[in-house]
């Protein structure tokens, strides 16, 4: 089963680069253009969420 969770990512433009953050994950990324960011975000999250060794961030109870 295939489970579609939709994450905020954030691209802002630093001088040359464009740096990527996902403040829900903890995790940011760089690329020269905005197509390679996203693409760089993208690999870093299958990266995060395939790691055994990664914490992952707990989802809330119903009661929260």
């Amino acid at each position: 089963m295939t489970v579609w969770v939709p994450l905020p990512i954030l691209i802002a433009k630093e001088n040359k680069w464009f740096v990527a953050s996902c403040p829900v994950l903890g995790i940011a990324t760089q690329g020269k253009t905005e197509k390679e960011v996203k693409e760089n975000m993208a690999d870093l999250i299958n990266d995060y969420l395939s790691d055994p060794d990664t914490t992952k961030p707990k989802a809330p109870s119903k009661s929260e």
